[in-house]
């Protein structure tokens, strides 16, 4: 059987991907959303101007690779789609945040998603949460280091970068970084992690970035347009539910075994936690876990 992948506007990955996603092996592969009319740079303007205000962050762009917690130093929103618009004269980092609020973009979410299903071979309905992220940032802009817990692809529009890939430097420093991140940090790092790999990215270019895997972009002498999309299945789903049970027990003064080192605790956690979030949101509460950016 050929493993050619078959067209599709987004991740251009064959079969042999699920192998790299089960392994969170970072993975770069071509796209063909250059050009789209969701993702020019009128379109991702009015985008802005669509989503509630909660949905735009908005940072100065130059910053160290690794700032901690300086990295969201915050830029003012006055005119959203202005200031995207004038991107190139600016020193920002604009995100718009869950941007599948607006139908036309979860189609585009979906259709990408579908075609990564459907030319891997993985199953549509295991690439649950679906989620989508724009960045638009200026020259020489940074997105410092930090892990998310989704599985994200990002995928490059316009302009060029140096996306860099790191690694903790042991399980308790994995272990820490975690903690820190269900407790507010959100998996930014206050020293720069080992480098692993380096991937200059530009416009069609794109790579997976796995789970829990530390990493920073920073921009060339151009503006930057990038969208990534992300899922959970039950890799990181049940991942992450173990962890946010764990810090919900430590605030009690309980010392839960970490993921993966007892999996039958980690089997019960999980079942709890599913119910515990599905009463929650029957009550018309928020769940409270954090969601990353890329």
């Amino acid at each position: 059987m050929s493993t050619t992948p078959r067209q599709t506007v987004g991740p251009q990955v064959d079969h042999t991907f699920q192998q790299r996603l089960a392994s969170r092996t970072p993975t770069r592969f071509r796209h063909g959303l250059v050009g789209h009319p969701l993702l020019t740079l009128d379109a991702i303007a009015q985008l802005g101007t669509e989503l509630p205000a909660e949905s735009i962050s908005a940072e100065v762009g130059v910053k160290p690779l690794a700032a901690g917690s300086a990295a969201g130093v915050a830029v003012p929103v006055e005119d959203i789609a202005e200031q995207i618009r004038q991107i190139a004269a600016t020193s920002s980092w604009f995100t718009l945040l869950h941007i599948h609020q607006v139908d036309r973009y979860q189609r585009l979410v979906d259709e990408i998603l579908d075609g990564l299903a459907a030319t891997s071979g993985l199953s549509e309905s295991g690439l649950r949460r679906r989620m989508g992220f724009v960045f638009a940032s200026s020259p020489k802009a940074v997105t410092a280091a930090h892990f998310d817990i989704e599985h994200s692809f990002c995928m490059q529009l316009e302009g060029t970068r140096m996306l860099g890939f790191g690694k903790f430097a042991d399980t308790e420093q994995r272990e820490r970084h975690v903690k820190g991140y269900w407790s507010g940090d959100f998996g930014r790092f206050d020293t720069l992690p080992e480098v692993t790999a380096e991937y200059e990215i530009g416009p069609g270019d794109g790579c997976y970035i796995p789970p829990y895997t530390p990493h920073w972009i920073t921009n060339y002498d151009n503006t930057s347009l990038s969208l990534t999309v992300t899922f959970f299945n039950d890799d990181n789903e049940h991942e992450s539910l173990v962890q946010a049970f764990n810090t919900r027990v430590q605030k009690l003064g309980i010392d839960p075994p970490a993921y993966g080192v007892a999996p039958r605790r980690d089997r019960a956690k999980v079942a709890f936690m599913k119910v515990y979030g599905g009463a929650k949101r029957r009550l018309g509460l928020q769940s409270g876990e954090p969601v990353g950016s890329h």
